[in-house]
């Protein structure tokens, strides 16, 4: 294996490194743009790797001919590692659920005689992302080649150290995923409670039979019809009313602050931008003070207007809310499991319509034209005082993973940069 017998700017605890393709096998994906379907298995694409896994959730599907076709060059299994190399380059993803084919603009590493979490952290390092950064290419479109990620260097310690390392980084990312996987449980339960009050309808549709609704108290139960009545949107229980959206919403528009004065790092507040409402981690900071400026708040559902239309709750740090960004904040009695639930169709419903070929916006005038049901405000208390404790959660669980976010992203690169000791890692993670 060769060695790069050096030191590597400050990395003292090491004086040795390796090129990537000494201890793994970088595989590249298959240069074809593929058929998808509306059924079928996963094809990983670029905007499936993100920081710790591969999100499986929303892949493209392709039928059993493609999968096969794009599987000949590359299987993937558990411990591999995939980065993404167009556009959003140089993201890793752990590989944990297999099912799944490799799509254009990725590629795979396999780790052959390194510990793979190991392999994970140091990819994930500042010493790693400074050497993706010199060697990505492109003006437009910035691509990392298949000969660069081989040439990555990476640094050896004993083996024993490079389990402690691994298994230090391995750990905040079981916890993060667990905490993640909660809050998809935790925001499917208020899904379907919203989807079974206010659009199918279950408690008027059992008392309209003599039953008794599930789920709920009586006086609860008490708040909904026994019968439906027409309205502009189809058949809405008695006594509901179609309103604007604007009854149940105060909708607030991001300022346009200026991007000359952006920069990576503090002094100053983060702003928030489209790209970073996924991972609600701004990547920019600022010490504009606009006059129009609005500090989103953990708890806001936030809307970004160009290129796809998602409601996300925020659970990251208070923030400014850049320009083409919206937040949506319940009035009235709603709450943000009502409202979030109310738009998230509407906002489908909107970018199903665009018809622009580059990048399709949403609109204030999209946003004028919104109208939703209105069960009343004892029922929309009632909804809120069941629902709101696990949005909470969520938000408590949002806020957890940011800390453990940055732990890891403070850690683990002092400690493979051997600034920090191992044991002083340990008694600090243990503490946090």
């Amino acid at each position: 294996m060769a060695r790069i017998r050096k030191k590597l700017g400050g990395w003292g605890m090491s004086s040795e490194a390796c090129f990537l393709q000494d201890v793994a096998e970088v595989v590249d994906s298959l240069h074809k743009t593929p058929h998808y379907s509306e059924f079928g298995q996963s094809m990983v694409r670029v905007t499936d790797v993100k920081y710790g896994e591969l999100d499986l959730s929303k892949t493209f599907r392709v039928d059993a001919e493609v999968f096969a076709e794009f599987s000949r060059r590359y299987k993937p299994s558990r411990g591999d590692i995939i980065i993404t190399r167009v556009g959003t380059y140089g993201v890793f993803g752990k590989v944990l659920d297999t099912n799944f084919c490799l799509g254009q603009n990725t590629a795979a590493i396999i780790p052959k005689t390194i510990a793979p979490d190991y392999l994970y952290a140091v990819l994930n390092s500042d010493f790693v992302k400074s050497q993706i950064e010199s060697s990505v290419v492109g003006s437009t479109q910035k691509t990392l080649s298949l000969k660069a990620i081989k040439a990555l260097q990476i640094p050896r310690f004993r083996p024993s150290q490079e389990l402690v390392i691994g298994s230090l980084g391995a750990t905040f990312d079981d916890r993060i995923t667990i905490l993640r996987e909660t809050n998809t449980t935790l925001e499917a339960i208020a899904q379907a409670l919203f989807k079974s009050w206010f659009e199918d309808f279950d408690p008027v549709h059992a008392k309209m039979q003599g039953r008794t609704p599930e789920g709920m108290d009586e006086a609860t139960a008490a708040l909904f019809p026994y019968s439906f009545e027409e309205s502009e949107l189809g058949p809405v229980p008695k006594g509901w009313r179609v309103t604007s959206i604007y009854d149940v919403a105060k909708v607030i528009y991001g300022a346009p602050f200026a991007s000359k004065q952006f920069k990576p790092l503090p002094p100053g507040k983060p702003l928030v931008r489209i790209r970073d409402l996924k991972d609600e981690r701004p990547g920019v900071y600022t010490e504009e003070m606009h006059l129009k400026g609005y500090l989103i708040q953990p708890g806001d559902i936030t809307v970004g207007m160009d290129g796809e239309f998602r409601a996300y709750l925020w659970g990251g740090e208070e923030a400014w809310l850049n320009q083409r960004v919206c937040v949506f904040q319940p009035v009235n009695g709603a709450n943000s499991v009502f409202l979030r639930s109310s738009i998230s169709p509407l906002l489908a419903a909107v970018e199903a319509s665009e018809t622009a070929t580059t990048v399709i916006h949403l609109g204030k005038n999209d946003i004028d034209r919104f109208k939703v049901f209105h069960p009343g405000n004892l029922l929309l208390e009632s909804f809120a005082s069941v629902t709101t404790p696990i949005y909470q959660r969520v938000i408590r669980n949002k806020q957890m993973i940011q800390n453990l976010a940055g732990l890891r992203d403070t850690l683990l690169p002092r400690l493979i940069s051997g600034q920090i000791l191992i044991s002083d890692v340990q008694i600090e993670t243990q503490a946090a």
